[in-house]
């Protein structure tokens, strides 16, 4: 019985004793688990934080590629407006030496023709001349058009042109000078495709062309619809604003094309557009610092812009006064 005891009581000494031991390994594994896990945990934190600097620095270059790029945009949209119209420019100068070489030859003549005996009356037709011609400046048109272009009269297209010049009619002057049975002939001849058109309007039209009565001609074309009278409806723009227009750069504008203003691109229009600036008569009325806080607005890019014309180009567009708009652009750059 008393070993029993003694047995006993060795065995519960004995289990204690292997449950301490068992705890005690128990808490060192979770102590090294945690201390294990804290040492992954910060290095996996310090491995995310210098992954999150790696992305904010990239993300920083790309906002800086991303400006010099709008920047770049800008200053590509705003040379090529430079370039169309130094293109336009070049064009109205290749019409302007036309013009010169066309009145240098007609002095020519007209001098040649007073020294053979034409007297006062070749001078006094000189005269009257360059009284049409000097007319004909006034309003821009005759620095644009040579007195060889017959397409500016309504009805008369490329192919046309081609079929008066090979029957002798070269000038407005000789288009005004023909009769209407002798178009009527040229273009019967021409074929049937040209027989559809009709001519009795051409030499009034060349007439007015010739003595530089272009606002006559701008009136009498919108009373004309392909060289028909009695069948324009006054709203249309003439055959010669419009291929005026496009002469000087202005062939495709619309009401609601701001590009036309000197120093706005397709990004500042849409801009402009997104406030409520949707064409040139808005425009004009916007004042300078309306526009610059829609600009001021759009970040740092935009504020290289300076709207301080664009009003005024805006309220020229609106007037239809194409030959002051070119004039006051051809002083700017960039719209400044």
């Amino acid at each position: 019985m008393f070993y029993n005891t003694l047995f006993l009581d060795a065995s519960a000494a004995v289990c204690t004793a292997c449950w301490w031991k068992l705890l005690l390994l128990f808490l060192g594994a979770i102590l090294l688990g945690l201390l294990l896990g804290y040492i992954l945990w910060h290095r996996f934190k310090a491995m995310v934080d210098e992954l999150k600097s790696d992305l904010d620095k990239q993300h920083n270059q790309y906002i800086e590629l991303k400006t010099e790029f709008d920047t770049l945009k800008y200053q590509y949209e705003e040379q090529s407006k430079e370039l169309s119209n130094a293109k336009a420019a070049l064009s109205s100068c290749k019409a302007d030496k036309a013009v010169l070489e066309s009145r240098l030859a007609k002095c020519q003549a007209e001098l040649e023709a007073a020294a053979a005996g034409g007297g006062d009356a070749a001078m006094g037709a000189a005269m009257v001349a360059g009284g049409a011609e000097e007319k004909g400046e006034a309003t821009g048109y005759a620095a644009v058009f040579s007195p060889d272009n017959l397409q500016i009269v309504e009805g008369i297209g490329p192919k046309i042109e081609q079929l008066l010049k090979a029957a002798g009619i070269n000038t407005w002057r000789d288009l005004a000078n023909a009769d209407l049975a002798r178009l009527q002939k040229i273009l019967d001849d021409a074929g049937p495709r040209y027989r559809m058109h009709n001519p009795k309007s051409w030499s009034d039209q060349a007439r007015l062309a010739a003595e530089g009565k272009w606002d006559k001609l701008v009136e009498h074309q919108k009373f004309l619809d392909a060289g028909r009278e009695n069948t324009g409806d006054f709203d249309t723009p003439s055959k010669v604003e419009k291929l005026y227009l496009k002469a000087v750069g202005f062939g495709a504008a619309k009401e609601d094309d701001l590009k036309i203003v000197e120093g706005i691109g397709p990004k500042i229009e849409q801009l402009l557009k997104a406030a409520g600036i949707k064409n040139w008569k808005a425009l004009a009325k916007a004042t300078v610092e309306e526009i610059q806080a829609i600009l001021d607005r759009a970040g740092e890019n935009y504020r290289l812009a300076d709207p301080g014309t664009w009003p005024k180009q805006a309220a020229l567009a609106v007037a239809g006064k194409w030959n002051e708009l070119k004039a006051y652009q051809d002083q700017l750059k960039g719209g400044k």
